[in-house]
């Protein structure tokens, strides 16, 4: 861990197979913007294709999309089992984050694949259903309830948080939900309520260095999350 006044140079990686790699390129530049860190950060984005782009990485960040077609890519270049490894390096500590999609793919079971079932990273000791809420006309956006103690220090306690007082949204787009959390390691970050459910929905995880959330934090003004994330790195 670097001295509070060292200056830290970050290289962060977003896999850019498809879906939502540019938006998360934008909100990590804004949250190093608008937000306050211990250190002063300079931070190299790179758009991950293949195994040479996973070089001296930080963090890595599996956007949005669709989950089959990004899994197709990944087995047939083989990249999923060199992202498997590289996960699995404990050499040097590296801080993986999965959006939407993402969550499908860094989870250990998938409910509700599809015939054959899908390729997948894995990592985090959950079992999701893909399309939890619905189809893409059932999209939709929600305060999300911070359960994780460090997670509400890092976002809610934000500057930026407290001059909107309008909570941190979420948004829904064919999401997936954890439907169980399988090991003790895994904490809860944040749920949703939604009116079909009587129970308050996991949408979002963490598990040592890898962290997951159902929907998509790229689409919204907060960069709480991207923040969280930057954070996260710099403990690690």
């Amino acid at each position: 861990m670097a001295n509070d006044k060292d200056p830290v140079n970050l290289k962060v990686g977003v896999l850019a197979i498809q879906g939502g790699f540019f938006e998360h390129k934008a909100a990590l530049l804004k949250a190093l913007k608008n937000h306050k860190f211990k250190n002063d950060i300079e931070v190299q984005i790179v758009e991950v294709r293949e195994e040479e782009d996973l070089q001296e990485l930080d963090g890595l960040i599996l956007p949005g999309g669709e989950s089959t077609t990004m899994s197709i890519f990944l087995e047939s270049s083989g990249l999923d089992s060199v992202l498997k490894d590289w996960m699995n390096d404990k050499t040097k500590p590296r801080v993986v984050w999965g959006t939407c999609a993402g969550l499908i793919l860094m989870s250990n079971q998938i409910a509700g694949q599809k015939e054959g079932g899908q390729a997948k990273i894995g990592g985090l000791d959950i079992t999701t259903s893909r399309n939890f809420f619905g189809r893409q006309l059932n999209s939709f956006e929600a305060v999300l309830d911070i359960k994780d103690k460090s997670v509400q220090e890092s976002i809610l306690n934000s500057t930026v948080y407290k001059s909107t007082c309008k909570g941190i949204h979420g948004v829904f787009i064919r999401a997936p939900a954890v439907l169980s959390i399988d090991s003790k390691e895994v904490q809860i970050l944040a749920t949703v309520k939604i009116p079909s459910c009587e129970r308050p929905v996991i949408v979002a995880v963490a598990q040592d260095n890898l962290m997951a959330t159902a929907f998509h934090p790229e689409l919204t003004d907060d960069v709480e999350w991207h923040a969280y994330f930057i954070r996260k790195i710099l403990n690690a």
